[in-house]
Order: structure tokens, then C-alpha cells, then sequence
């Protein structure tokens, strides 16, 4: 569908605006013929008008709607990612919008996913993100590289890819629009504010549904790389559901070590504190703090200082 508006001289722009307008809905509406039905219809039709609303209307640039956009649900991601869904189904993905775009000599694709929470969306985006990649202030955090511009806002992680002349100077202009339209305040997880900034390797955040480490036990946790001493160490906040479930794990942490290496207890840290190590999981400190379980794998002699900060940090 073209959408360019040609009228006479005595035709005003508020008809043409009117034109592009109804152009682009048209396209939009589209969308729900023919599509899948993997939830009951209500439920589907309510979650395919919510995604529909983040498109900005206009759309920046010139850019226009190539096509009807495309939904895939969860059960029919590999239709369109094939082996790259894996991921995105271990993080809860739960839908995702699709359009194709073109500004110009630019062709853009559009990929709004909506990953069920902010926690599950940062977590998919920091998955993907490369540290050497330059970063950039869209959302509650993005990155960029030519021909592509990821960003993660709200419960939506949103990737943009484009080719062509012009390319890199659209895809910034749409990611703009599209925070605009998702709206709710660009701020990363709250809980990664309250743990130590100092130190703290910058964009090494993350959050791990399931099994961090290789036990279950230990997900849904936070994971935070901090450089202390001249080495890396990994600090795990653990999201237990109350106070006793983090002491319950803190016990099957103990128990793992102590049949696979060496666990004591660490009476400097508090009473529900360990020292723990194998040959396989290598060393660390760990002590159950309210609802959550903190771990600091491959402590430095500074780490306990710090898992002391993180725990007061999360009181």
C-alpha cells in the first residue's frame, strides 16, 4: 500500500493527513484476518489491540507500513525465529507484533515483544546485548550497531534492523516513537538501584528466570558482575518468596556443597551465612537476607564486604 497523498492546490494538508491516517489503520486492521488463534479469541483480540496501540501513528521519518503486521504467540515463535525462539520462550515470552517498513530507500523490520514483565524483558534484552556494542539512552536501556537498535522498556523488548541509505538515522527515530507510545517511565529494574553502584562492571546487569548456576532453587535471580581486588566476581540476588523460603534455599545450597565439596558456616556474616566451594562451581559467600538469598561467586578478599553492602542495600 502506498501511502504518499497527491491532491490538487486547492486540497488542504489536514485531507491529506486525513489520507495517511486511514492508510495506515486500514493496514493495521488487516492484521486480524487470517492471523493465529493460539489463545481464546477475547484474549487474543485484547492482546493484539494493546501491542497495535504502540505503534506510532504517524510513523517517523516518512516510514510506511509495508503489509499487514504479523502476531506470533508463543507456540508459533519458530515460525518466525526458528532456533533463535529458544530463549525467548525460557524468558516467558508471551507475544510478538511484527512489521515491515520502508522510509525511503531504507527497509526496516519491527519487532515488539512483549515478555509478561519488566524483570523477563530486561532479562531477554541483557541475554542479547553485547558489551562491545555503544550504548544508547532510549528506554530504560539500549544498544546499537549499524543496522540495528535494541531497547528494553516496560514489559516490551523491542529490536529494529534496517538497510539502506539512511538506514541507521531511521531506526533511531522509530525507537523514539516507540518508547514514546509504551510511555511508562524508562527506568531499569528497580532492585539492581538498591545493590552497590561502586565497583560495579557497567552493563554486566542481569536476571535469570530459571536454574542460575544450574539450580533451580536459586531462580528467579538478579546477577551483577563487580571487579574488585583485580577479579571479577558474580553477585546472585535470589527472589525468594518470603523470608523462610530464602532460608529453605540457603539450606539446599548448603546441602548441594556439602556433597560436592566443602560448606561452613559464616558467623561473621550473620547466622545464615556460608562459605562454600567445589572443584566444578569454584568458591563462594552466601547468607539469606529477608526474602532474599545473596551469593557471591569467586570472592575476592573485599567480597564479603560487599555482599554486607547488598544485603543493607535490600533491608
Amino acid at each position: 500500500m502506498n501511502s504518499s497523498c497527491v491532491r490538487s492546490p486547492g486540497e488542504g494538508a489536514d485531507v491529506c493527513m486525513m489520507v495517511r491516517k486511514v492508510s495506515i489503520l486500514y493496514v493495521l486492521f488487516l492484521a486480524f484476518a487470517g492471523a493465529f488463534a493460539p489463545f481464546p479469541a477475547h484474549a487474543q483480540d485484547t492482546s493484539r489491540q494493546a501491542m497495535l496501540k504502540l505503534v506510532p501513528e504517524p510513523l517517523p521519518a516518512g516510514a510506511v507500513v509495508q503489509g499487514p503486521p504479523s502476531f506470533f504467540a508463543p507456540d508459533h515463535l519458530y515460525e518466525y525465529m526458528d532456533g533463535a525462539a529458544d530463549i525467548f520462550l525460557l524468558y516467558g515470552v508471551r507475544q510478538l507484533l511484527h512489521l515491515d517498513l520502508r522510509a525511503k530507500s531504507a527497509d526496516l523490520t519491527v519487532d515488539v515483544f512483549d515478555m509478561g514483565s519488566p524483570d523477563t524483558a530486561f532479562g531477554m534484552y541483557a541475554a542479547e546485548r553485547s558489551q562491545s556494542e555503544p550504548y544508547i539512552a532510549i528506554g530504560a536501556e539500549g544498544y546499537r550497531n549499524k543496522g540495528a537498535l535494541n531497547f528494553q522498556q516496560d514489559r516490551y523488548y523491542v529490536k529494529l534492523t534496517g538497510f539502506g541509505d539512511g538506514a541507521d538515522e531511521v531506526l533511531e527515530a522509530l525507537a523514539r516513537s516507540f518508547s514514546a507510545k509504551i510511555g511508562a517511565i524508562p527506568a531499569p529494574p528497580a532492585l539492581l538501584s538498591r545493590l552497590p553502584a561502586a565497583n560495579r562492571k557497567p552493563h554486566s546487569e542481569q536476571y535469570m528466570p530459571n536454574d542460575p548456576l544450574g539450580h533451580p532453587f536459586l531462580g528467579p535471580a538478579y546477577v551483577v558482575t563487580y571487579v574488585l581486588d583485580g577479579q571479577e566476581s558474580k553477585l546472585f540476588v535470589t527472589l525468594a518468596h518470603d523470608a523462610p523460603d530464602a532460608r529453605q534455599r540457603l539450606e539446599q545450597l548448603k546441602q548441594h556443597f556439602a556433597k560436592t565439596g566443602q560448606c561452613n558456616s559464616a558467623p561473621g556474616l550473620g547466622d545464615s551465612a556460608i562459605r562454600a566451594g567445589n572443584s566444578f562451581e569454584g568458591n563462594l559467600v552466601a547468607l539469606a537476607n529477608g526474602r532474599y538469598l545473596l551469593l557471591l561467586l569467586n570472592p575476592s578478599p573485599a567480597g564479603e564486604q560487599l555482599l554486607r553492602q547488598a544485603a543493607g542495600g535490600l533491608q
